[in-house]
């Protein structure tokens, strides 16, 4: 079965066949040997293609909280009928809503100003981990609904965004 994932902005569909005793994770023409083993606590051994590396992974509902080489992602799952409902009822306007609860680091955007799929919006903090909301599609920032140092709670609008060029 494909599942689809929100990874810095992008979204990802991929899916995992059995490989011998392993998986293969394929995503579009793309594929790799994968295993995860547990270690201790939230601690994990990720292997691709052979080569291991030692991982953190948290699961809060459709979050993934990921920490490899000192770096922390958050990547999100795209739940198949909420993801298929929002996009029939797109409308040219979007909102990016908060995945967590958390307080605002720093906006790095403006109301009426332009931006282009991947340019960064706002920072966030949550759970002592910073994720940068980036605009999803190229248009035109509508509303910021929040301010720095401003907490939010799960699912709280933070930005709107109007499609269009950038």
């Amino acid at each position: 079965m494909r599942h689809a994932f929100d990874i810095a902005g992008t979204e990802t569909e991929i899916w995992l066949g059995r490989d011998g005793a392993g998986y293969r994770l394929h995503r579009d023409e793309d594929q790799a040997r994968v295993a995860l083993a547990d270690l201790d606590g939230p601690r994990r051994m990720l292997t691709v293609d052979g080569i291991s590396q030692p991982v953190v992974v948290v699961a809060e509902g459709e979050l993934l909280h990921v920490h490899v080489d000192g770096r922390a992602h958050v990547i999100r799952h795209l739940d198949p009928a909420r993801r298929f409902a929002d996009a029939d009822a797109k409308g040219g306007a979007d909102m990016a809503r908060a995945p967590m609860p958390g307080t605002v680091v720093r906006i790095d955007a403006a109301p009426g100003q332009q931006v282009a799929a991947g340019d960064p919006i706002l920072v966030i903090e949550s759970m002592k981990l910073e994720t940068t909301i980036r605009a999803w599609q190229d248009g035109r920032i509508g509303t910021i609904h929040v301010s720095e140092g401003q907490s939010f709670d799960r699912d709280a609008p933070l930005v709107s965004l109007t499609a269009g060029e950038a």
